[in-house]
Formats: structure tokens, sequence, C-alpha cells
């Protein structure tokens, strides 16, 4: 039970803050064995994994949420209402990387031994770069100066997660600060921005594993307790950060990537 706690415990912390999820899984999945002890594959457990976070920012955004449903009958007519205007701009950030995503999945190897190397590089590098744009950008736009282009920029720019260790919240939140955004909207635009993308994940990582997914029994202790333990954590580190980011920087993310990635270049290089 302890391997599914620390997984679960890895989704929740890294799902939102921009340090990656996929790269510290990855790397959790290359020193631990979570299917010798319960019976559940990596992808699965992946997959069970997402889907407390989904639950998790879902219930934390539960009134937003809400709205954004109430506001799709004013879709077409989103210059009378904001929450559309927000609709359109969310589906608009999330079609690129549903796009690239499925061919991406066709080419890229998850297996390949340099994988510490990438994601220990990739981790380095937009750490150091969301420390300069967090510093030094401007910070004078909000949410009502967000438009559809932007959003389709965030939306290509966040296609760079696809790569591993470069972080989807990472991704949106370096491109929205280099473009002027305050903190605050930053993570508020790339939490909900979560919801389509880990939602569009899981359809089609099921959809590519039917026959897995058919024959598993997931109602188990261990599998209720990577969904429970997922949900958990997910709340307390996305809370943590809406927080944070009210009276604080970018910086302390900055430097876990920096050493994080350092770490990795280093056991690519021992092992």
């Amino acid at each position: 039970m302890h391997l599914i706690i620390l997984f679960a415990l890895l989704q929740g912390f890294t799902e939102f803050i921009p340090v990656s999820s996929q790269g510290h899984l990855i790397i959790f999945n290359n020193f631990f064995n979570i299917n010798i002890m319960s019976n559940i594959t990596i992808l699965e457990a992946n997959v069970i994994a997402h889907a407390g976070s989904l639950v998790a920012v879902c219930l934390y955004y539960s009134k937003q949420i809400f709205s954004l449903f109430i506001s799709l009958r004013h879709i077409v007519r989103p210059d009378i209402d904001k929450n559309s205007t927000l609709v359109i701009q969310l589906i608009i950030a999330t079609f690129p990387i549903l796009l690239c995503g499925f061919f991406f999945s066709k080419y890229f190897n998850y297996d390949d031994k340099s994988l510490l190397l990438i994601i220990g590089i990739t981790s380095i590098f937009f750490g150091a770069i969301l420390f300069f744009f967090d510093r030094f950008c401007l910070t004078v736009k909000g949410g009502r100066e967000m438009n559809f282009l932007t959003s389709l920029f965030v939306g290509i720019f966040q296609c760079l997660a696809l790569i591993p260790g470069v972080s989807r919240a990472g991704s949106i939140i370096i491109f929205l600060r280099f473009s002027g955004y305050n903190r605050n909207f930053a993570v508020f635009f790339s939490n909900l921005l979560s919801i389509p993308v880990i939602f569009g994940a899981t359809v089609f990582v099921i959809h590519q594993n039917q026959e897995i997914f058919m024959l598993t029994e997931y109602f188990n202790l261990h599998s209720i307790g990577i969904f429970f333990f997922s949900l958990i954590f997910s709340l307390i580190f996305l809370r943590f950060l809406i927080s944070w980011v009210k009276n604080s920087s970018f910086l302390i993310f900055a430097i876990y990537r920096i050493i994080f990635g350092g770490v990795l270049i280093y056991l690519f290089i021992v092992y």
C-alpha cells in the first residue's frame, strides 16, 4: 500500500503545479513496480490516478464549472456573457493538444532508455524559463484581456507538455507570464484547462487499450486507494498552489525543477 500512496502523492503533487506529473510518474515507473504488489499495470494506475485528479479539480471549481455549463446557452453570443467567452477560449486552447497528442502517441517511445536524460534536461531548461519569465515579464493582464488568439497560442504552447518533463501546467503558465498575464489568472486558466485535457487523455488511453481495461477488475482495495489518495493529494496541492501564487512567485517551483532535473541527469550518467 505504501507504493500506492507514494504514486498517488506524486500525481496529486505534480498535476497542477508546474513541475511535470508525467515526468515524475515515468521516473516512478523506472524505479518501482506497482504491478508486483497491486496487480495493476502502470498504465491502469496512471488512468485511475488522473481520474482522481480530474474529480479533485472539478470539485474545487464546481461553482465555476456550473456557471460555465449554464453559459453554454449563450455560446453563440459570447459578447453578452463573459463565461461563454471563457468556454470558447477553453475549447480553442484544448484542441491543439488533442490533435498533437493523437499523432505524438504513435511515434514517441516511452520506454526509451534516454528518458531520464530527456526529463532531466527539459526540467532544468523549462525551470530556468519559468524563473526568467515570471521574474522579469510584466504582470498587467487578467481574464478580461484574454482573447481567442491568445487562447490558441496557449493551446499550441501546451503541446510542448507532450515531451516528458516539460509540464502541462508549466507550459501554460510560462506562456501566459511571458504574455503579461498575472500569476492568479495563469494558474486559474491552467487549472480549468486541465479538465478537458485530462478527460480527453483518459478517454483516449482507455480507447487505445480497450482489451486491458475491459478485463481488469477495478473495484479492489488498490485501485480505490490510488483514486482516493490521488483525489485527496490533488485537492491539497491544488489549494496550496492557488494560495501560494496570491502572495509569492513561481521561484520555488523553478528551483525544484532545476534540482530535480540535475538529480535525473546524475542518475542517467551513473546508471
